[in-house]
């Protein structure tokens, strides 16, 4: 029994995978065809929210966190942000420069992370979460969700407070970049005996 629930985690996780490719279509449908699917995309939305929520949690309730599962859970954060975000790029509902800064935050993210983890070997996963870097990630994950229902439901002051929070997110990632950076430098200077 033990051995199964220590698979569910992962389980979760590799739903949260199809359910991306689910919302995606949904997005196509509803944006590109006029099919109604608010409700889908609704119901999609949330279900990928509470997936993200949930397989970290019960990863660690369980003690089934393991390597493979940091990284199927990082692959599925980014294959939901990169399928909405492109899709929604193309349908001219969210701007272009904004998949390009999460394209470069995440980049920074796990060359960060790998940097620092060459370090510090005391942890288990493979990658180093800053508090700031980890709310951008949390925004980034549930901009498409605003963007649908925006664009379903908004009218024009909408979308002026909707593009002043892509950059504030924006502003955000950046002074994570930096301190992230400045770390590594830092962690490089210390381990190497170089004057601060």
């Amino acid at each position: 029994m033990k051995s199964i629930i220590k698979f569910i985690p992962n389980l979760i996780t590799s739903t949260r995978i199809i359910m991306s490719f689910l919302f995606v279509y949904a997005i196509i449908e509803q944006f590109t065809y006029h099919t109604d699917k608010n409700i889908m995309l609704i119901i999609l939305f949330f279900a990928i929210c509470i997936s993200d929520l949930l397989d970290g949690r019960i990863a660690r309730k369980t003690n089934s966190v393991s390597v493979i599962g940091a990284k199927l859970d990082v692959f599925a954060d980014l294959l939901y942000i990169i399928l909405s975000y492109v899709t929604l790029v193309n349908l001219k509902i969210l701007p272009l420069w904004f998949l390009v800064f999460i394209c470069f935050k995440f980049s920074e993210f796990v060359a960060t992370s790998k940097f620092m983890k060459n370090y510090n070997k005391t942890s288990g996963n493979p990658f180093v979460f800053d508090k700031i870097g980890r709310a951008v990630a949390a925004i980034f994950f549930i901009i498409p969700g605003i963007a649908c229902v925006y664009k379903c439901f908004g009218t024009n002051n909408f979308e002026i407070i909707f593009n002043c929070l892509l950059y504030v997110i924006f502003m955000a990632g950046i002074y994570s970049s930096y301190l992230r950076i400045k770390s590594c430098l830092v962690f490089y200077k210390l381990n190497n005996n170089i004057g601060i």
